[in-house]
């Protein structure tokens, strides 16, 4: 409580009592006077909190990746992917054969097809091959030209004879296009599992 109102309360009871009123009346007088100094505190440090600026968490905003059909070199065969504007663009569709995950035989021949979107401004011609980039290359070419031309727009599958390897485990063989100047773009993969 406020040490100046303890002064003004004792004199304010002393004078009550001199004037005969009952000590019922004088406890709820001082009663009234500290609930009034309470309230009165309390008040003031409300004030005092709403006027001191206090610590909000604000979640920072963070750079999160889009996921594109950007070119990338990789460190396995240091193919760099150079970037060729809007002709040559690649959006890939789906997996016509082999699925994501497939499994097997040790040493099983196999051919994996994708179908593949030419998204830019230049026709996809057979002077275009298909590129292994890196991973496990499983028999595969290192390079082929495409068997049909793609015309900006379309959709075009593209196809390579793999073999599975003779040890089991998961392996990923990941592709690249590249166009009769030599520039790579696109990227696609196969992955399956040798049981």
């Amino acid at each position: 409580m406020n040490n100046k109102l303890l002064p003004i309360l004792a004199l304010a009871a002393i004078l009550l009592s001199a004037c005969g009123v009952s000590e019922a009346d004088i406890q709820l007088t001082v009663l009234a006077a500290e609930t009034n100094a309470v309230g009165t505190v309390y008040a003031q440090l409300t004030q005092i909190a709403l006027l001191t600026p206090s610590a909000t968490f604000t979640l920072a905003a963070t750079n999160t990746p889009a996921i594109t059909n950007t070119p990338f070199a990789t460190a396995t065969t240091g193919l760099a992917a150079a970037p060729t504007g809007g002709c040559d663009v690649m959006t890939f569709v789906s997996d016509v054969t082999v699925p994501d995950g497939e499994e097997m035989s040790p040493n099983e021949n196999f051919t994996k097809t994708w179908e593949l979107k030419n998204d830019g401004t230049c026709e996809w011609t057979t002077a275009y091959t298909v590129a292994f980039d890196s991973g496990d290359q499983m028999g595969g070419p290192s390079s082929q030209p495409l068997t049909a031309a793609v015309a900006p727009g379309a959709t075009g599958q593209i196809s390579v004879e793999l073999v599975a390897p003779a040890t089991p485990g998961t392996y990923s063989s990941y592709w690249v296009i590249r166009n009769n100047a030599g520039q790579i773009f696109g990227s696609f993969f196969v992955q399956i599992k040798v049981a």
